[in-house]
């Protein structure tokens, strides 16, 4: 208790939960030190430390493998479906054109439910200056004509979105095919 270092044959139990050193009988050499709770708790956790980073490591190493591997699949999926530039400029293009068609295609839908609204919403306001009520059937087209509205500018929007995330991953593959064909840049 005192920083007394003491050399006994028998540990009194207070002295054990202190932790103490088994030494050689002849030399004296220290052979196995035991050590207090508190300590084993500290070993532990600078362990658990230890451990958890060699098995982040691990995972590191293991992912970018994985990426490699996966950028290797993209690589040859890339060449298979686009031989050259020529082809893959072509195919991009097509799409893309594809695409604007299918925007514009709707937009003129758009157009034509917009005025077919129009007459409608003229027709009921002709029916209620009149002092006639507007029918069921009138009400129904009404509420069509705006759904569909509604549901054409949905459509434009989602081609856009599509449009824009499409040309993005036309860029990186161009790119990509670049780098694989060794074209300066």
């Amino acid at each position: 208790n005192n920083g007394v270092s003491t050399l006994s044959k028998s540990l009194p139990p207070y002295a054990a939960q202190k932790g103490y050193d088994i030494l050689d009988e002849t030399s004296l050499r220290l052979i196995e030190r035991v050590h207090t709770r508190e300590e084993l708790i500290q070993i532990q956790q600078k362990q658990d430390i230890k451990d958890q980073i060699k098995e982040q490591e691990q995972q590191r190493i293991e992912a970018e493998k994985q990426r490699r591997l996966d950028q290797r699949i993209r690589d040859k999926n890339l060449i298979a479906r686009y031989p050259s530039l020529e082809v893959f400029t072509k195919s991009r293009d097509d799409d893309l054109n594809y695409r604007q068609g299918q925007i514009s295609d709707e937009s003129e839908l758009l157009k034509n439910n917009k005025k077919r609204l129009a007459e409608l919403q003229t027709k009921a306001a002709e029916l209620e200056i009149s002092g006639d009520q507007v029918g069921e059937t009138l009400n129904k087209q009404l509420s069509n004509a705006q759904k569909e509205i509604d549901n054409n500018k949905a459509f434009i929007h989602r081609e856009y979105e599509e449009k824009r995330l499409i040309t993005q991953q036309y860029i990186v593959d161009f790119e990509r095919l670049k780098q694989l064909f060794g074209v300066e840049k």
